[in-house]
């Protein structure tokens, strides 16, 4: 299995992971041969790339961080979060119960922490109208694996979790134009945007019966480490640790999803960002702990090598994620970065993402 960028798609492929909307409806099943017509919607809808099954990735196998029917259901509730009025009386216009939220949580952590001491190694399959919900998602995954790496027993696990998942929720009573927007922000938009957190501190609080630590959790996830975030300003840890978690990895999401208007970043690119901001705008702890669980070069995906040849990623190694295994496009040859003497002068120089 291999990412590909959309552009470099062609009929005949096969589609190697199913492919889910914002609101956890599958769209296209793995297995799925692609034709032109596939390949222009997934153009139109904004998805920058997908997995494909071939021969020569064949046994190239991608860990998911999270089982796709967990994800799927979690993309719903989330969906379903930011969906309902606010203004209706309607029973299907209702907010999500607190019941439905907390199960929600549960299988997504039980099913992290069931697969072991799993890293972040696979490049997330999403598209640009739909953001919201994919990085709802993938903040809440991400800190699993973060807060876990901490230390964090089971319960603070649920509660970290749930503030990640519903960080954004204050998102919703903004205008779409505002969170989609395709261009710098003006002055008011930006004031506007920012009072997101205590939007969704407030609707938390006022229609549900979460932990304080949530609230915390969600109201204060722009704090930056030198105090020079916001709403209130705070600095090191007088920040929750909760909101810190999520500040570094809603960061790298972000930064690594496609936005209209603007492209992302690779992984690894994103990863020397969080590092740069080490001690100012993230927890130094943090950022050390979070670099353990994230593969700059996630399996399946294309590089470049010094010696001017091109790679697919077969395996990583856990604290040895510049050198990880590659199947070489030109040879066949799989080439061990770490472990093999004859390639100690071989680097990757470039992850292919668009």
């Amino acid at each position: 299995m291999r990412y590909l960028p959309t552009s470099k798609l062609t009929p005949g492929m096969a589609l190697g992971q199913d492919i889910y909307d914002g609101a956890g409806r599958l769209l296209l099943a793995k297995h799925l041969l692609l034709s032109e017509e596939y390949i222009s919607n997934l153009e139109f809808l904004g998805f920058p790339g997908i997995y494909i099954d071939d021969e020569f990735t064949q046994g190239i196998e991608i860990q998911q961080v999270l089982n796709p029917q967990v994800r799927s259901q979690a993309l719903k509730v989330v969906h379903d979060m930011f969906a309902f009025d606010v203004a209706s009386d309607a029973e299907e216009d209702m907010p999500v119960s607190e019941i439905k939220i907390q199960k929600t949580i549960e299988r997504i952590v039980e099913n992290i922490l069931s697969n072991g001491d799993i890293m972040c190694n696979v490049l997330d399959i999403k598209n640009y109208d739909d953001y919201i919900y994919y990085h709802s998602i993938n903040v809440a995954m991400m800190s699993v694996l973060l807060g876990a790496n901490y230390g964090m027993n089971e319960e603070s696990l649920y509660q970290l979790t749930t503030a990640a998942i519903l960080h954004d929720i204050g998102k919703r009573f903004l205008d779409i134009g505002i969170i989609n927007a395709d261009h710098a922000l003006t002055e008011e938009e930006t004031q506007l945007l920012r009072k997101h957190p205590e939007l969704g501190a407030d609707y938390l609080k006022g229609n549900y019966h979460f932990s304080a630590l949530v609230y915390a959790g969600v109201m204060q996830h722009h704090e930056n480490y030198d105090g020079t975030g916001y709403p209130l300003g705070k600095s090191g840890e007088h920040i929750p640790l909760y909101a810190r978690i999520i500040r570094l990895v809603e960061q790298y999401d972000d930064m690594v999803s496609l936005h209209r208007g603007r492209e992302n970043l690779s992984p690894s690119d994103a990863m020397e960002y969080l590092m740069a901001g080490s001690g100012s705008l993230f927890d130094p702890k943090l950022v050390e702990l979070f670099v353990e669980k994230i593969a700059v070069y996630p399996v399946g995906c294309e590089v470049e090598l010094s010696n001017g040849m091109h790679g697919v990623v077969a395996k990583n190694f856990e604290r040895f994620f510049l050198r990880p295994v590659v199947k070489v496009v030109e040879t066949g040859e799989m080439l061990n970065l770490r472990d093999d003497p004859d390639t100690r002068s071989i680097i990757i120089t470039k992850m292919v993402i668009h």
